[in-house]
């Protein structure tokens, strides 16, 4: 082995570390972490992303899918490699959502991706049932009171909607209310009358969860409420009727019986002496 040739090794490797420059890491984004909101209220994804190249607004371009629909937002950079990516969006249907943030540099072809997960509830509403004791089998009408005072400001003049909400939205399980009516005492009530034989009512006590729409400032928004109820079983509830039917006959007969002395004239001889 020749003495030089530890020498051109050590020429070869320090050539190839000049030529070739060291491997960087790839344009990232980071769109946050799962959100768990109301329909309703806004969504704001603030994300941040690093690029390798020196990030020129210029050249780079940022998009949400929101699931529903896509925007557009713009990059603001915080330094030289990094930027911050913001935008607001609200959900008026109850679901689970994927939001995908997408950022790509526009010069060098470079794209990243990043999800997040949004789980939208209901938004709650206070709702009150009557009677809150039912038979299991009655084929009665069951009352729900849906407070409308949140979202139709009655008691503020300059914070009305515009439309009042389609009652027959609501609905208990798969039963749609037979009547319905708005009271707009106290800010505003929706009272909905169901057929109690619609409604699957397990004897116990529960909560009977109503849901539905009502107008928001972008469009109708999902709601839901749970009033308390108590079931008894079948037969039970007429115990008591029944009882209570028992009391009142027999008043009447008492009342009746009174009446009729009441009504007699004491006895005596036509010369008015006492018998």
């Amino acid at each position: 082995m020749r003495h030089d040739t530890p020498i051109r090794i050590l020429i070869l490797l320090i050539t190839l570390a000049v030529a070739v420059p060291a491997v960087q890491a790839a344009l990232t984004v980071d769109a946050g972490g799962d959100r768990a909101v109301f329909a309703g209220e806004p969504v704001t994804i603030l994300a941040v992303c690093n690029d390798t190249e020196t990030l020129d607004a210029r050249n780079m371009s940022a998009s949400i899918n929101w699931s529903t629909t896509t925007t557009l937002p713009g990059i603001v950079p915080d330094d030289a490699y990094n930027g911050t990516i913001q935008d607001t969006f609200t959900y008026l249907a109850a679901g689970a959502y994927t939001v995908t943030v997408k950022v790509e540099n526009n010069e060098t072809g470079a794209v990243a991706c990043d999800t997040l997960n949004v789980t939208v509830s209901p938004a709650p509403v206070e709702v009150k049932v009557a009677p809150r004791t039912a038979n299991q089998k009655s084929n009665g009408i069951m009352t729900v009171f849906v407070s409308l005072a949140g979202w139709f400001g009655f008691d503020d003049a300059g914070n009305k909607h515009a439309a009042l909400p389609d009652p027959a939205a609501f609905t208990i399980g798969n039963a749609t209310p037979r009547k319905v009516n708005v009271c707009m005492k106290d800010g505003g009530t929706l009272i909905l009358k169901y057929d109690r034989k619609d409604l699957d009512l397990a004897a116990g006590d529960g909560n009977l969860t109503v849901t539905g729409s009502l107008p928001g400032e972008n469009g109708s928004v999902a709601v839901a409420g749970s009033g308390a109820v108590s079931v008894i079983n079948p037969g039970d509830g007429n115990k008591g009727e029944n009882a209570q039917v028992n009391v009142n006959a027999k008043e009447k007969v008492k009342n009746r019986h009174g009446s009729d002395e009441a009504g007699q004239q004491p006895r005596g001889n036509t010369k008015g002496h006492s018998p």
